[in-house]
């Protein structure tokens, strides 16, 4: 999850916190360019994918970040950046991964726009504001689409007073469709989605967002060469579901109050996999979390509920989670936490999850 240096997790020193340590490279004729990074160590005793037991573990990760902006006119810049991660060797499968990509244009007062691989606007607009723990957190938004990044977005920002709004078109992909009744095999044709954010000014603000995905058919064709027609014989296979579709919708608030950061998001989910009969599941998530800074200390805390109701079955509490946690910032750059996880979903979904029952971890970070 997103980490904080000497501040509280609140969105906007979350978006900023890259910038505070990027170092300036170059800063010429209208043009600049930034890099920044991180380097992270954890020592966890903890569950893992698919095993609910917890194990001893210590990993390893570094990420590399560049940004650059031109500006064209007064009135016109454009800008660009890429963010990458690297485990450990022994810490994961997925050695170098890609986490944004995307470059844009920004007009001024008529807004910006941007493409590639980027925060949806249901994160940047709703669950942004749950995003303080440093280990772990946001476990509830699991399998809801919009909750972190995704890739072939094109988005549209723009601030009208106190109202921050953002609108987002997402192209064919093959992200965000594992959510209940839509196969993972299935394609996404397209999603779209609109977020907003209303600061009232006395350190309150309201937060709501709403999403669209839309599904293909689900047939592969193949096509072989038949030499007995002399033509090409068509096989259809079945990747999928029928004409789907998954709505998503949130609302949520956060109010600061000095050293003090509170915040509840609600995002819920509701798939529709085109079948005739035991077509809808629905998911629940409610994310309720605190964080008080005393020095250079932070001590932070969250609760976390989502609830499964598939066609056919009853409602289960698919996860539910517990967390506590105590941040100190050795220097402005460096900081180092411990935090714990209680974890006590319903039947097997912690173990499917690869969440042990009680779980702790012991980390440290050097941003540059």
């Amino acid at each position: 999850m997103r980490k904080t240096i000497l501040a509280l997790a609140i969105p906007a020193a979350t978006i900023m916190m890259a910038s505070a340590h990027a170092a300036n490279v170059y800063n010429a004729n209208g043009s600049s360019l930034d890099v920044y990074g991180k380097v992270e160590a954890d020592m966890t005793h903890a569950g893992s994918t698919g095993d609910s037991d917890a194990k001893g573990d210590l990993t390893t990760s570094a990420r590399l970040g560049i940004k650059g902006e031109t500006r064209v006119n007064d009135n016109v810049s454009v800008f660009a950046k890429g963010e990458w991660q690297v485990a450990g060797q022994n810490s994961d499968g997925s050695k170098f991964t890609t986490r944004k990509a995307y470059l844009g244009a920004d007009f001024g007062k008529d807004g910006k726009v941007s493409f590639g691989q980027q925060n949806t606007p249901l994160y940047t607009s709703l669950t942004q504001a749950i995003d303080i723990f440093d280990q772990w957190g946001m476990e509830a938004q699991t399998g809801i689409y919009g909750e972190s990044r995704q890739a072939s977005q094109a988005i549209y920002s723009n601030t009208f007073g106190n109202l921050d709004v953002q609108a987002g078109y997402q192209f064919r992909n093959n992200d965000g469709k594992d959510i209940g009744a839509i196969s993972k095999n299935t394609e996404q044709d397209n999603a779209y989605s609109l977020a907003g954010v209303y600061h009232i000014g006395t350190g309150l603000n309201l937060r709501a967002a709403y999403a669209r995905q839309n599904f293909g058919n689900g047939i592969t064709n193949t096509y072989a060469f038949n030499p007995a027609t002399g033509g090409n014989t068509v096989t259809s296979v079945s990747t999928g579901n029928s004409d789907g579709k998954i709505d998503t919708y949130g609302l949520g608030a956060d109010y600061t109050l000095n050293d003090l950061y509170l915040a509840f998001v609600y995002l819920g989910s509701k798939t529709d996999n085109g079948a005739a009969v035991n077509s809808n599941t629905s998911m629940n998530s409610y994310d309720l979390v605190g964080a008080y800074n005393i020095n250079q200390y932070r001590l932070y805390t969250g609760y976390g509920l989502q609830k499964t109701n598939a066609d056919g079955s009853s409602s289960q509490n698919s996860v539910k989670s517990y967390k506590l946690g105590l941040e100190y910032n050795i220097t402005p750059n460096a900081l180092t936490w411990v935090e714990y996880r209680h974890n006590n979903a319903d039947g097997t979904y912690d173990g499917a999850a690869g969440y042990a029952k009680n779980e702790v971890a012991l980390s440290g970070e050097y941003d540059f």
